[in-house]
């Protein structure tokens, strides 16, 4: 059994006590038991059918999980009394394999087999006897027919268990060896109430007849009533056990014993029956069925060398219960899924009402256990969770991310963060749609006693300045920025008492000082792409850590271009008062936790001193870090002091080699990755979302990764600054390649600027050159750094990347020189330019790798008129087309952009067809919708770079017309139909797009089928106008109840089947983001979404959409009220499979006054694609009012369908309806294809301008200004022919000079109509008046400068 311990170094040290295996060959066993040849063998063929009979490929997830880490759950057997199921499991009372007194037995109750009800334990510890502190227990003679009745049958009048029992604490076996005991009870098994045991067990490993298999310790035994005839005996046990002897490793296997009393059992003299033959594996648990002609026995096996992961489920069948068989196939659990991750074994598999449920242990990384159920139809998703892990390590971490106090003018409130107050302000149409100004974030937390120990606080982002107070000390300020920075906060933090902080966050206009400004404040107008955040918008973390540390991203290691040499640099810190002496340890551990490699040094440590410890290892056939196989090392740095280990850091990284052509002219144009050419398929993307930008949960960042893994993506680029560091945790280890960014959109030609620029610079090299995802690193985009500047930036940044020059280089992207690589961006077909000679441009000499290539798109847009979705898909799927013809002479291409996001500082009419969905200005290329809606390009791309093996998809295309019908599939064939018309196409080369003409729409449904392998395996399904055929039986009135309101969210009037009149969603119930902007917008704009061709009822086809800012108010009396939430997925899983997963793509909190009643609602977990959802809260209501909102979105947007609101109270005439005749049907038929320029913002701005006069080789700008502050000056200008350094200088009237200063102008684009900006700073206040700006120096008259602008 995959016992638990805390980490794999425990389980594989402990495995002499947890036993391990004997494989089954058919030799083997037929040495073994003579009468195997006797037998009828079973194919793999027969095997087959019974994985398709039982496989469960939908996890449902955890359903009986440890509220608290002193409690581990193993072991579930489900049986049935009456109409309600049981299961009994065995808990753990510890933490780690030691800590804890050992098993004990506990039952539950469900009515559906998915929701538990912990009703108590039936084997408690003893306080005397073999086995008072193990008691894990199994009922015995629960029918074993496949798809019976799953009851417990009696014998002697009595129920029986088996169990495994010790007098050894621990974990299982860990300290002392275990027997196998009897339990019985004569009363009623559907109560919690201790059996009666045995005072003997009734097998035992010191049994004088034990076998050799078993005489190490013996586990988990299950007890089936067979055919004595057959036999020679009515009762049955499997039972698996761990030994060794001179021919077998230590292992654990599976044998058999019998009995006719359930006390006296003989073993059978060939066991063991079933076993896997290689050192150290496990094969256990076994659970008979039977299966017609076939017995299956389902069973687990972990550590097993033909496996990657740790622990699985599979099956063997057999005819005669003796002679097993085992399936080579696909396994039937294994660890997938968070709560898994480390283990997902031990079976228990029944069959009702057509549906398959397989219960299995779920052990996650930290060590969590519980039971989980995966099913064979879609069931839900559970909403049961482990808690929180406690901490490991010689640190202590405390997040400091929840409830903070936020003021912000004459706001106050509490929110968690990450928080950004510039939440919708981008999505605005203005020319500057950034929110501006101060707040404070304030909070209270407790600190444990701790003593001779620093403490530190570190911000992972804050947008833009930050004044840090501690118990009211000034701890200083600080511009964070988009990097991190770490605090010491250890004299003024409070031990062992409450501690309050406050953080005055400023996020001023005009930033001159830092690389990241709002697209409104850039030099290059609106080039910033995207709003900047305002406020504390990535986590907080308080650590303390011991007075010898090693500090924060201090341990630096990579390998050499060869892949047989590990470098590794530690930077350690004394913050003591006096030297300290240490042993410092690095071990390099492999993906299982072994040691692999132990590197040590004594030093001392003077006072105050901070030291980087060198040092370098070989290593041997290491396992290569690659997107097929993302294999992750460890390194553990430990420092010990006076032989006590005081403080301890693991760093993950992994081995690899890689190259570029430029660095290797040997006329390869490739990349190559461990000496493989690699296409490299990438996409950016901006981290950004509607109502959040970039202020992301942990949460948004899995689903943004799960989104590029979805499409087929194998590279990532930042977009195009500093990206949230869960990214590079996700991106090392789903094994995406890395393109990561430190882009500023700006220039000040300023020492302040060139400071900032390169201190954040260094964090953000510092924070990510560990990760194996890295291969290309850049510093800029779409902006020209001077080239002096940029050189020296990457002379920073090869100082602190060895691998930069031979494995990484150093890029911009359209960017300007001074780097190892100005990386094109190729946009033929979108902006100019043939796209039929993109594969020939691609491959020249001066392309190779294209940073960005799209198209725009406006959602909805099927009209053939401007950017439609066909268009984009079109061009995106051409470009894709003529790269891959050309892939094994280039390096790749980048896609622009995964998600579409806001682009304050610009003018950007194409925002959506549909005028209520017009906000912006936004950059709409993505894939997604700012919103996150997948686009039709979204299912070309996922049709044409996911293949059918992995998952099968169809995806019809929502523009039904007779004459042309798209639909993309990955599928070799498709086939259409509709009413009793259908045709078949099969799948044409080079393309996942297939297209019908002349189609028969006489039908209710479009269906289109998709077939893999000649299996049907997907369906993508349209309803037409003419489809009445939907289900409202989920809107039936609960009886008892008078209902008070019933409202369609997001949609007007509607009386169902059951004549419940749904009234229309207004103001007056609802408000959305666009009531904070009623000058600016609707209160509706954008907050509802709209799909008419979902087969089901029309209340379920409207919705709203939102995030904080969306709610819903009733007026009610004080009482008790049932509350009817009705929802639906109207976005993801369209033409999905079963091996389709789009968990976490929405996760969202509902709260009623302000209670939050359900977490982390994920829609498509719970009813997939288009299928209604009902949710159902009775609550006692203490004022006049009730509301409902979303107080948290994780991942996504919370959307909401209908909501009734009911009471056993009469409740009368309780409020008039008011109506807006077909509001939604009126906006539905609003479009725009393109954005009048009445709507967009004007084409000014607050700056104000001068025009310049050339005399004499100087160029002289006179400006006036009206108020005193510190100005930006932006330069445009034309230099063709070279870069030059100009003097200006900045005087007032009377000649007295604010600035003077040497300038660099780079060198421009050779057409006429190309610009570049470059701008400076006052450097200090001016008052009020009027100014001269003079510019002289050699080759002024060679340029051209447009007006000056002064911000």
């Amino acid at each position: 059994m995959s016992r638990l311990i805390k980490t794999f170094d425990m389980i594989r040290k402990i495995l002499f006590v947890l036993l391990c295996c004997c494989s089954l060959s058919v030799a083997a066993q037929t040495k073994a038991r003579k009468t195997k040849s006797a037998v009828k063998a079973i194919s793999q063929k027969e095997m087959r059918k019974v994985y398709e009979e039982v496989r469960t490929p939908y996890k449902y997830g955890l359903v009986i999980a440890p509220q608290t880490n002193n409690k581990k759950y193993d072991c579930p057997t489900v049986f049935r009394e009456g109409d309600s199921w049981y299961m009994t499991y065995v808990c753990y009372n510890g933490n780690g394999g030691t800590d804890g007194r050992g098993y004990e037995t506990w039952l539950a109750k469900s009515e559906d087999l998915l929701h538990w009800q912990t009703l108590g334990r039936i084997l408690a510890f003893g306080d005397h006897g073999w086995d008072m502190n193990q008691r894990g227990g199994f009922p015995a003679l629960i029918d074993y027919d496949w798809g019976g009745n799953y009851n417990i049958n009696k014998f002697k009048g009595r129920y029986w268990l088996t169990y495994i029992g010790g007098e050894g604490t621990g974990y299982e076996a860990v300290n002392a060896p275990l027997s196998i005991g009897l339990a019985s009870t004569s009363e009623n098994i559907s109560t919690a109430h201790l059996w009666d045991t045995y005072d003997s067990p009734i097998l035992s490993y010191k049994d004088k007849n034990a076998q050799w298999w078993e005489k190490m310790t013996q586990y988990k035994s299950t007890v089936y009533q067979v055919d004595k005839k057959k036999f020679g005996y009515q009762f049955m046990m499997y039972y698996n056990a761990g030994g060794k002897d001179a021919t077998h490793p230590k292992g654990e296997r599976i044998g058999v014993a019998f009995s006719n009393d359930m006390k006296k059992w003989k073993r059978y003299k060939y066991n063991p029956i079933f076993a896997h033959d290689s050192d150290g594996t496990i094969t256990g648990d076994a659970q008979i069925v039977k299966m017609g002609d076939l017995y299956v026995m389902f069973y687990f096996s972990a550590f097993n060398p033909t496996r990657e992961y740790n622990a699985y489920n599979t099956f063997a069948t057999s005819r005669d219960m003796i002679n097993w068989y085992d399936w080579e196939g696909e396994d039937l659990i294994i660890p997938s899924k968070p709560y898994d991750e480390m283990f997902a074994h031990k079976s228990y598999v029944l069959k009702h009402k057509g549906v398959v449920y397989h219960f299995y242990c779920a052990v996650n990384k930290a060590g969590q256990r519980g039971i989980a159920v995966a099913t064979s139809k879609p069931m839900g998703l559970s909403e049961v969770s482990f808690p929180a892990p406690n901490p490991v390590g010689k640190r202590y971490c405390q997040n400091l991310n929840d409830k903070w106090t936020i003021q912000f003018g004459k706001n106050k409130f509490i929110k968690d963060i990450p928080y950004n107050l510039d939440d919708y302000y981008g999505a605005l149409q203005k020319e500057h749609g950034n929110l501006h100004g101060k707040a404070v974030f304030s909070k209270s937390f407790n600190v444990p006693e701790f003593e001779n120990k620093e403490f530190f606080i570190r911000f992972e982002g804050v947008g833009t300045y930050a004044e840090v107070l501690l118990n009211g000390k000034k701890l200083g300020k600080y511009d964070i920025g988009r990097t991190t920075e770490t605090i010491n906060v250890t004299d003024a933090i409070k031990k062992g008492a409450e501690n309050h902080i406050e953080v005055r966050v400023s996020h001023p206009e005009g930033i001159t000082d830092m690389p990241w400004v709002c697209g409104g404040c850039s030099s290059e107008w609106g080039f910033s792409e995207g709003s900047q955040p305002f406020g504390i918008f990535r986590p907080v973390v308080l650590e303390v850590t011991d007075k010898v540390r090693v500090e924060p991203f201090g341990v630096h290691v990579w390998n050499n271009p060869k892949a047989d040499s590990i470098y590794i640099n530690t930077e350690i810190k004394n913050y003591g008062s006096e030297p300290a002496e240490i042993s410092f340890i690095n071990k390099i551990c492999d993906a299982g936790g072994k040691q692999i490699i132990r590197l040590t040094e004594n030093i001392t440590l003077a006072a105050g001193e901070t030291r980087i410890l060198h040092q370098k290892t070989a290593i041997k056939n290491p396992k290569l870090w690659a997107p097929e196989n993302p294999y992750l090392y460890s390194v553990n740095s430990i420092i010990k002091r006076n032989n006590k280990a005081v403080d301890d850091v693991a760093t993950p990284f992994g081995v690899k080699t890689c190259s570029w052509p430029l660095t290797r002219n040997d006329g390869d144009k490739r990349f190559l990755l461990n000496g493989k050419g690699v296409y490299i398929n990438g996409v950016c993307e901006y981290e950004h979302l509607f109502g959040q930008s970039h202020a992301f949960t942990d949460k948004q960042i899995e689903a943004r990764i799960k989104e590029v893994k979805d499409l087929g993506f194998n590279a990532f680029r930042d977009a195009h600054q500093p990206h949230n560091l869960k990214y590079q945790e996700l991106l090392d280890r789903e094994g995406l390649l890395w393109w990561p960014q430190f882009s500023a959109h700006i220039w000040y030609d300023t020492p302040q600027f060139k400071e900032s620029f390169k201190r954040h610079l260094k964090q953000w090299v510092k924070e990510r050159r560990n990760s194996p995802s890295i291969v290309l690193w850049g510093l800029q985009n779409e902006s020209t750094l001077p080239k002096d500047f940029a050189k020296e930036c990457s002379d920073i940044i090869r100082e602190m990347d060895p691998t930069c020059g031979s494995m990484r280089l150093i890029t911009t992207c359209n960017g300007g020189d001074g780097t190892d690589w100005n990386v094109v961006q190729n946009w033929s077909g979108t902006y100019g330019g043939n796209i039929e000679n993109y594969a020939n441009e691609l491959k020249s000499d001066d392309q190779l790798l294209n940073g960005e290539y799209g198209a725009w798109r406006t959602l909805g847009n099927h009209t053939g008129e401007r950017y439609t979705e066909e268009k984009q898909c079109d061009i995106l799927e051409r470009k894709c087309q003529l790269a891959e013809s050309v892939k094994d002479s280039i390096c790749g291409q980048f896609l622009w952009v995964l998600q579409s996001h806001d682009n304050p500082g610009r003018r950007q009419p194409e925002e959506a067809l549909r005028r209520i969905d017009k906000v912006g200005p936004f950059n709409h290329k993505g894939l997604l919708t700012t919103w996150e809606q997948p686009v039709d390009a979204y299912y070309m791309y996922k049709s044409r770079y996911v293949t059918a093996d992995k998952e099968p998809m169809v995806y019809i295309v929502p523009n039904i017309i007779k004459d042309s019908i798209r639909v993309y599939s990955n599928c070799e064939s498709v086939k259409l139909s509709c009413g009793k018309w259908n045709e078949t196409k099969k799948k044409s080369k080079n393309t996942s797009l297939y297209k019908w003409y002349n189609v028969s729409l006489d039908g209710n449904l479009l269906v289109a089928t998709a077939l893999h392998k000649g299996k049907i395996v997907a369906t993508d399904t349209i309803a037409l106008p003419t489809y009445k055929d939907w289900d409202e039986s989920i809107l039936k009135p609960a009886d008892g109840y008078h209902y008070i309101y019933n409202i369609n969210c997001g949609g007007d009037e509607y009386t169902d089947a059951y004549g419940t009149n749904w009234h229309q969603d207004n103001t007056v119930w609802s408000k959305s983001w666009g009531n904070k902007f009623p000058n600016e917008t609707s209160p509706y704009q954008a907050s509802q979404t709209y799909n008419n061709y979902i087969a089901t009822s029309p209340l379920f086809r409207s919705s709203r959409f939102g995030r904080h800012e969306l709610s819903y108010r009733f007026k009610a009396e004080p009482g008790d009220y049932r509350i009817e939430l009705y929802f639906i997925e109207p976005w993801y899983g369209r033409g999905a499979c079963e091996t389709s997963d789009y968990e976490g793509l929405r996760l969202f909190d509902i709260a009623i006054n302000d209670s939050t009643l359900i977490h982390n609602l994920d829609l498509w977990g719970q009813s997939r694609y288009g299928r209604p959802y009902k949710r159902v809260l009775n609550i006692k209501n203490n004022g006049n009012e009730i509301k409902i909102d979303f107080p948290r979105i994780n991942s996504g947007q919370a959307i909401i369908s209908a909501i009734a609101v009911a009471s056993k109270k009469d409740i009368k005439d309780a409020v008039a309806y008011p109506v807006i005749k077909d509001l939604w049907k009126n906006f539905e038929k609003d479009k725009l294809v393109h954005t009048p320029d009445s709507l967009l913002p004007p084409k000014t701005n607050n700056s104000i301008s001068a025009e310049g006069i050339f005399k004499k080789g100087v160029l002289t700008f006179n400006y006036n200004v009206g108020v005193a502050k510190v100005y930006a000056l932006r330069f445009r200008y034309y230099n063709p022919e070279q870069e030059r350094t100009l003097h200006v200088k900045i005087t007032d009237l009377n000649g007295v000079v604010y600035k003077e200063d040497d300038i660099i102008f780079v060198k421009t684009p050779e057409k006429k109509t190309k610009r570049r900006n470059t701008s400076i700073t006052t450097g200090s206040q001016t008052n009020a008046g009027s100014y001269i700006v003079t510019i002289t120096g050699e080759g002024i008259e060679k340029m051209i400068f447009d007006k000056l602008t002064i911000e």
